[in-house]
């Protein structure tokens, strides 16, 4: 709940309302979360572009800077230099239910994250497997790491791997620190950049990034900001991080 008592994620949508551009398209999935119901809001901008970008957050609720990075994504209109050329195609929030209880996992105490290899998977990954049925070009996850002294980037494409990445985290520097450890979340990692990723078959279970890179998307960009660090600074690594990845593509 937020200090006047409304749920977390009505704020967002409330705000959702209030900044969707002229032109523009958006759909609204119910999905049954818990013992609720919540609406996931997929907006479309510079539909019918060749090019074609997925960008999301709030797949674990308890990460806010990806939801609030988006929704200022919208609200300064930083898309429009992009939608002459881009379709992009933005989630705010993947999971309300969450989000609401600020929680990682749904209100089922399911990590969504971990579901997208299952045959009968929950609903919010049912709905987000479903905007693959045409490739996207690029992909932008939105995640924070509470345990990170740093911003860090997992980046997964067909070999050979682009500097696109470390661009990424170039500009993001001059922001926040980067994670410099070499070995972060068990895997090798090359000053925020971890880039050598598990073959998919090999994987037990899948998160959202390599779903996408199974459905063809060509850059895959799983993006983790430090919660430890201030809100403005975490919305602003990850503003930057967008803009870099869709002006460098």
């Amino acid at each position: 709940m937020n200090k006047a008592g409304e749920p977390l994620y009505s704020r967002v949508l409330s705000r959702l309302k209030t900044v969707l551009p002229e032109n523009s398209q958006i759909s609204s999935t119910l999905i049954v979360s818990g013992s609720d119901q919540y609406p996931i809001q997929h907006l479309v901008l510079g539909k019918g572009n060749s090019q074609r970008a997925l960008i999301s957050a709030g797949i674990h609720g308890d990460e806010p800077a990806g939801v609030e990075a988006l929704l200022t994504f919208l609200e300064k209109k930083f898309f429009q230099k992009y939608i002459d050329d881009w379709e992009l195609n933005i989630i705010p929030c993947i999971n309300p239910s969450g989000y609401n209880a600020s929680t990682r996992e749904n209100a089922d105490k399911i990590d969504l994250n971990r579901k997208f290899r299952d045959t009968s998977p929950p609903q919010e990954v049912v709905f987000i497997k479903s905007l693959f049925k045409r490739a996207f070009d690029l992909d932008i996850e939105l995640h924070e790491d509470i345990d990170s002294p740093g911003y860090y980037l997992f980046q997964k494409e067909a070999e050979p791997i682009s500097p696109l990445g470390r661009n990424i985290l170039n500009e993001v520097s001059k922001i926040m620190p980067i994670n410099l450890e070499e070995e972060i979340e068990e895997l090798p990692a090359e000053n925020g950049l971890l880039a050598h990723l598990s073959n998919p078959d090999e994987m037990e279970w899948w998160p959202m990034a390599i779903y996408a890179f199974s459905k063809g998307c060509k850059k895959v960009f799983t993006l983790e900001t430090a919660t430890k660090l201030p809100m403005d600074m975490r919305v602003r690594a990850h503003l930057k991080a967008i803009e870099v990845a869709l002006d460098n593509f």
